[in-house]
């Protein structure tokens, strides 16, 4: 029987984690936060985005190829 085994890449690692892991043709992206603590909902929607829009051009890919997104909001006040 034959193994087909695939590398695990990633990218920017961190004692905690990496700014984004390659599996095959899968690109996985974890734990973005803005750069800024100000209370600024689009400010900080603005600078998460812009990095993973930078992360996914790194990886040759685009958010019109993203399968599955998760987002979490510490607080919020409309």
């Amino acid at each position: 029987m034959e193994t087909n085994r695939m590398t695990i890449i990633r990218n920017n690692p961190q004692p905690r984690l990496a700014a984004s892991v390659a599996y095959g043709d899968l690109l996985f992206l974890s734990g973005q936060t803005p750069k800024s603590n100000e209370d600024d909902i689009v400010l900080q929607t603005r600078e998460v985005l812009e990095k993973i829009d930078a992360l996914l051009a790194a990886a040759g890919s685009d958010k019109q190829h993203i399968l599955s997104a998760q987002i979490w909001f510490e607080k919020y006040r409309a």
